[in-house]
């Protein structure tokens, strides 16, 4: 019996388990707020596995949240 392999999500997929938007996802891996790629056959073309991107986003501050005083309180 062989492995089956481990289900990767793109952009697209993340979008529509998430509700963001696919410029969002981009917008947010583009400036580091979204977790590295698990993996990149191109350049292009990020997947992350289902569990990384879950867990990112139980982790993700609430809408509205001031990141940019971090620190500043």
């Amino acid at each position: 019996m062989t492995a089956k392999p481990k289900e990767l999500w793109d952009y697209k997929r993340i979008a529509e388990e998430t509700g963001l938007s696919v410029g969002t996802l981009r917008r947010y891996k583009k400036t580091g707020h979204m977790p590295a790629p698990d993996e990149q056959p191109a350049p292009d073309r990020p997947r992350w596995y289902p569990e990384t991107i879950t867990t990112w986003m139980a982790d993700r501050p609430g809408r509205g949240t001031r990141t940019d005083l971090k620190g500043e309180q």
